[in-house]
């Protein structure tokens, strides 16, 4: 098992519906013990989504997790829906390999996911493209979208790669 939070990651963005002329709104907390993305999501102006991404935690050791099949978080939620989502070299035109996933209102739950489970998707739909390939992951990043409007909270309290 190769395990994200040692150290904690310094460089994370924002990325919220506000490119596209929306108004939701989002941060990012790095504490001790892992990574608060919260925030308000807003349907208005066609609006609808906040995310946030971070470097890939392997970048420079992706031989360490090339032979892995899963991915592992622990997550502390508020009871909605989000995306776990990668994004290889090959992401220039804004696409993302993803997986949804729920949390519990309040409660930390660890999902583990195939590396062959992640599917390619551009702005909510299907594309095709090739398997993910674990040498080229470059970022990885929650959202949330959906239609759930309103204030959401995510504690991401680990990440980590299992073989």
């Amino acid at each position: 098992m190769q395990s994200m939070f040692s150290p904690l990651p310094h460089h994370i963005k924002v990325i919220n519906d506000a490119v596209m002329g929306g108004q939701s709104t989002s941060s990012v907390h790095i504490i001790e013990q892992g990574i608060l993305f919260s925030g308000e999501v807003s349907l208005a102006n066609n609006g609808g989504f906040a995310s946030m991404r971070s470097q890939w935690p392997w970048l420079n050791r992706q031989p360490a997790v090339k032979n892995h099949n899963l991915i592992q978080l622990r997550v502390k939620g508020d009871g909605k829906r989000y995306q776990f989502r990668l994004f290889t070299a090959d992401n220039i035109d804004g696409s993302a390999y993803v997986y949804n996933f729920a949390t519990k209102n309040n409660k930390s739950v660890t999902i583990s996911i195939a590396f062959s489970e992640f599917s390619p998707r551009f702005r909510g739909r299907p594309i095709q493209k090739p398997p993910l390939d674990l040498n080229n992951i470059l970022e990885y990043g929650l959202l949330i979208g959906d239609k759930q409007e309103g204030g959401f909270a995510v504690f991401l309290e680990s990440l980590s790669t299992i073989d």
